[in-house]
């Protein structure tokens, strides 16, 4: 059986953070859809390697080299794409940055730049693409929210705080955008093997305790979101706004006693 509504042919995407981890993974699952795409981020040479797996799907890539945390950037980003493929059809914010530090030890700066980077950043990324969108009719953006939108973690109290507003900044946006045609929901990761949390999942004692967290029985892939991703940027979610899915191998529906 075959489902054109996920095809993504003709679309134009934008993913930030699109260099490693899971941007990367949701690139390629966009391209692989049938999109072609363009990615930003702070390293070019990442960018260059995710784009030259995109142009190996026989779709076309663009590397635009941005900080989100500066709303210049994030102009001359979207502007750059629509100026390169004509449209803007697809945004995913993924891009933002962490650091556990205990909160009694979190500084200003260090607040600061976490802050800008994952909720101010995200915003104004939204903004930008949903004015292309709103003239086209039509569009899908896509945040990358986290286990901490929905529940407090310790020592990541900036994070945290920003990804529950990046929740709250989705279901605000996609009440105001509906009427427009623009679909905006997220996708909360569980843990997943990045370059980010490779230090705690290489941790003996942590994964001990993480296991019996996850009802799945195993920490995710970046290819388990590819799936929720194509779904929400495709036809296939037309109905769906306002949302968010946790890809998170059960771990928020309950303990599992029986490990």
């Amino acid at each position: 059986m075959q489902f054109p509504s996920f095809d993504l042919n003709g679309r134009v995407a934008l993913v930030t953070g699109g260099g490693r981890g899971i941007g990367r993974a949701i690139a390629l699952a966009l391209a692989h859809a049938g999109a072609d795409v363009a990615i930003s981020g702070r390293t070019t040479s990442r960018l260059q390697n995710t784009a030259e797996e995109i142009n190996k799907l026989g779709r076309k890539s663009l590397v635009v080299t941005a900080d989100i945390s500066k709303l210049q950037d994030i102009e001359n980003m979207v502007r750059t794409v629509v100026n390169e493929f004509g449209r803007l059809d697809i945004l995913v914010n993924n891009a933002g940055i962490n650091k556990r530090v205990p909160s009694l030890e979190v500084t200003e700066e260090l607040w600061d730049s976490i802050v800008d980077t994952n909720l101010k950043g995200t915003f104004f990324c939204c903004q930008a693409a949903g004015r292309i969108m709103l003239k086209q009719g039509k569009g899908k953006i896509i945040n990358i929210c986290s286990l901490t939108s929905q529940i407090g973690m310790t020592t990541i109290a900036p994070y945290g705080a920003t990804k529950s507003g990046v929740l709250g900044l989705t279901r605000s946006l996609a009440a105001e955008w509906a009427r427009y045609g623009i679909n905006v929901n997220a996708i909360g990761p569980g843990y997943h093997e990045t370059d980010l949390t490779r230090p705690l999942l290489e941790n003996k004692a942590w994964m001990e305790k993480l296991m019996p967290r996850i009802p799945i029985g195993r920490v995710g892939t970046t290819e388990d979101l590819m799936g929720a991703a194509v779904f929400l940027a495709s036809d296939a979610s037309n109905y769906v706004s306002g949302e968010i899915i946790y890809v998170d191998g059960g771990f928020l529906s309950g303990w599992n006693w029986n490990l």
